[in-house]
């Protein structure tokens, strides 16, 4: 993640690099560090997010104006997509586990500088059948690293996991110009021109949750994804938003536009303290019981949090029959969204959390004066933590993965934890095996 690479620390793995299984050990330091505060529960009032009101409503309906609307099914048509492959080497330079099923993008975005992946989500969290009509599509989010040119901010990638295609869709926000034109530009732009980082991903009916660190959460529909296929150009690299009379999107064929956000409802304070208004480093959705958003803090130490939000009905998903409403935070009468529960994690740097029938898990970069591998490797490998609540995490175990791990996805239906390794060259998006997931 951006300002994270930092981190990357750890070493090792000569068993990883042979392709024979990764180890996995017991670390009874993070669970007694997080039980000797689990009595100072972290506070919900911080947590609390109200719908933003920033965002002009004309502007999106003028959007389905002048653009012309498409599908889920038609990004994931394989006819013109980019083409992937499954379990190719690039799970043998990211240092993917043995046994994970690996799907590596073509050369180009593999190693690409100016764009590094970061959220996964997919079908399993946006649908309980996990099936978006006929396809089983995973969903990528990656920020734009170059800070040569214009901050083209986040896009998303939609793969289709039958085919092994791939497209990617610009994520904009729609306003007005100086002379009321409806028109849009990369989201997070327009106050500063650093973009976001969209370390987080979730998918939950129609709806698209994308984490916006210090700000709150994003949100987007499935039913808005537009098309410049009319009114619109791929020809311009340089070009995003409306320009005499045609729209661009920096070469892009397809654009989603920002429908919602959540913001806290106060500022209180610092993030990655008990009381203070948290960052949203990464997400998740919880299907156990009822079904809630998962969003947790990237912390330098211990004091990171995650949080539960209950979620509305998502209605019936691809057929876009749902209400308005379906899929988004349940609010109170105040309009407010407050989590069913806030925790401390169980360990300092985690990049992406998930939670299943009572287990957590969670990716992290290990710090340099924690490393508990060999010596005198330079690889940078991450790792895996699995753990159960209990008034604290308890009995908390972690295994080496790849290079550079980022959010998590609990794919139910294969019993599958996705992630994704973020670094040019050393670039792969897996799925681990496990029974509880």
């Amino acid at each position: 993640m951006k300002g994270r690479r930092l981190l990357a620390l750890a070493a090792p793995l000569v068993a990883v690099a042979a392709g024979v299984a990764t180890f996995a050990c017991f670390v009874p330091d993070y669970s007694q560090r997080v039980a000797a505060t689990a009595n100072v529960a972290p506070s919900k009032d911080a947590y609390t997010l109200k719908v933003g009101d920033e965002l002009d409503p004309g502007a999106l309906d003028g959007m389905t104006k002048s653009l012309k609307l498409t599908t889920v099914r038609a990004v994931l048509n394989p006819r013109g997509g980019l083409k992937g492959r499954w379990n190719g080497s690039c799970g043998r330079d990211a240092r993917v586990p043995a046994g994970a099923k690996v799907f590596c993008f073509n050369a180009a975005d593999d190693r690409s500088t100016e764009w590094y992946p970061q959220g996964i989500t997919g079908v399993s969290d946006a649908r309980a059948d996990e099936r978006w009509g006929t396809e089983r599509p995973l969903l990528v989010s990656w920020y734009d690293e170059d800070r040569r040119g214009v901050d083209k901010s986040a896009r998303l990638t939609f793969v289709n996991t039958r085919t092994g295609t791939y497209r990617h869709v610009l994520l904009v926000w729609p306003y007005r110009n100086a002379q009321g034109r409806i028109t849009y530009e990369p989201i997070g732009t327009r106050a500063t021109d650093t973009g976001i980082h969209a370390g987080g991903l979730a998918w939950y009916g129609n709806r698209l949750y994308v984490a916006d660190t210090g700000s709150g959460l994003r949100v987007f529909d499935m039913r808005r994804i537009f098309d410049l296929g009319k009114n619109g150009s791929t020809a311009r690299r340089d070009l995003v938003g409306l320009h005499d009379g045609t729209y661009h999107a920096y070469g892009y064929r397809y654009v989603m536009p920002q429908v919602l956000s959540y913001v806290p409802n106060k500022q209180s304070g610092e993030p990655c303290t008990s009381e203070g208004t948290p960052n949203h480093s990464w997400l998740s959705v919880n299907r156990t019981g009822q079904d809630t958003l998962v969003t947790g803090e990237w912390c330098e130490d211990d004091r990171g949090r995650v949080a539960q939000f209950p979620l509305t009905d998502p209605g019936s998903g691809p057929n876009g029959r749902s209400a308005p409403a379906s899929g988004d935070l349940v609010t109170d009468g105040q309009g407010h969204a407050v989590p069913a529960s806030v925790m401390r994690l169980p360990a300092s740097h985690i990049q992406g959390g998930a939670t299943a029938n009572g287990m957590w898990w969670f990716t992290r970069n290990v710090p340099g004066d924690e490393r508990p591998y060999p010596p005198g490797q330079n690889s940078n490998v991450g790792e895996l933590l699995r753990a159960r609540w209990s008034n604290g995490f308890k009995d908390v175990r972690r295994t080496a993965i790849s290079f550079g791990p980022e959010d998590l996805y609990c794919w139910r239906g294969q019993h599958r934890m996705w992630t994704i390794a973020e670094h040019p060259g050393r670039r792969a998006l897996y799925g681990m095996h496990d029974p509880r997931c």
